[in-house]
């Protein structure tokens, strides 16, 4: 099973980038993922939109708004059943939601025979407040059951609590740091809180596990203007331990299309089950 998480920027069209479509699918195209998470998916709630990365990839999406118009869809490939679909509970400034999958085989619970299970979950959480990541962080943690395949991905607009902090990072203007410190009269230290809970309740970051020594940065495109590019790894692929021990992949993908398509970086990532 592989799986993809893109920050697409602002739905793949904007004023200053224009429209952006084209290296976007070609990247999915080639990553090849049966179940892709794409973040900031504005306007693909209208003017068929949606349907224009249905047939162009040949997959299912499965869309959710976001007041905010940056919503979340999950597009799956025809060839696997979806059980269910759902936006998250409680508040979220952009927006997350989860799918069901039905696997091959069956699993015994008990003296019942019941479907094998995948849960996929996609999350943009808030860009501006660690606080509120917090507590999003702490409602997505209900997926972080042991016992089950659960996957978490997304943007989480936080950098991990055990990775080193690039020298680019704490050059970043104040006002733009401050979205990402404890407090800041004190310092710059990193608020890693929501990376935190969501490890302590059972989930594992699937490409520190694989990559020990890559830095694994995301956010490097050069989208930004220069006052603002800073080395960061801001999008994730979680697992529950169930299903982090079948990783067997996992990587950022950096190519000539990726560094102009968004102003982050897809990351893969494969699992045998």
């Amino acid at each position: 099973m592989r799986v993809l998480t893109y920050n697409l920027l602002e739905g793949g069209r904007d004023k200053v980038m224009g429209d952006r479509t084209d290296p976007i699918i070609a990247i999915l195209r080639q990553a090849n993922a049966d179940v892709a998470a794409l973040i900031e998916c504005n306007g693909f709630d209208k003017d068929g939109r949606l349907k224009v990365f249905e047939d162009a990839l040949g997959m299912k999406g499965f869309l959710t708004t976001a007041a905010t118009g940056f919503h979340v869809c999950l597009m799956v490939s025809k060839s696997l059943e979806v059980a269910s679909h759902m936006r998250e509970p409680g508040h979220f400034f952009h927006a997350a939601a989860s799918l069901s999958i039905e696997l091959p085989g069956k699993v015994t619970k008990g003296t019942t025979s019941v479907p094998r299970r995948l849960t996929v979950v996609a999350a943009h959480l808030d860009p501006f407040t660690p606080e509120a990541r917090l507590a999003e962080a702490r409602i997505l943690a209900r997926h972080a059951n042991p016992l089950d395949r659960a996957v978490l991905m997304g943007d989480f607009n936080c950098l991990p609590p055990d990775d080193p902090v690039d020298s680019s990072v704490q050059q970043l203007p104040r006002r733009i740091l401050a979205r990402h410190v404890t407090v800041p009269i004190q310092g710059t230290a990193i608020d890693t809180r929501m990376h935190d809970v969501l490890l302590w309740a059972g989930f594992e970051d699937v490409y520190r596990k694989l990559n020990p020594k890559k830095p694994g940065w995301t956010l490097l495109t050069t989208r930004f203007a220069a006052e603002l590019r800073s080395r960061m790894r801001v999008d994730f692929v979680y697992a529950t331990e169930k299903l982090a021990s079948k990783a067997t992949r996992a990587e950022v993908i950096e190519t000539d299309d990726s560094r102009r398509a968004s102003d982050h970086y897809p990351i893969v990532a494969e699992f045998e089950i």
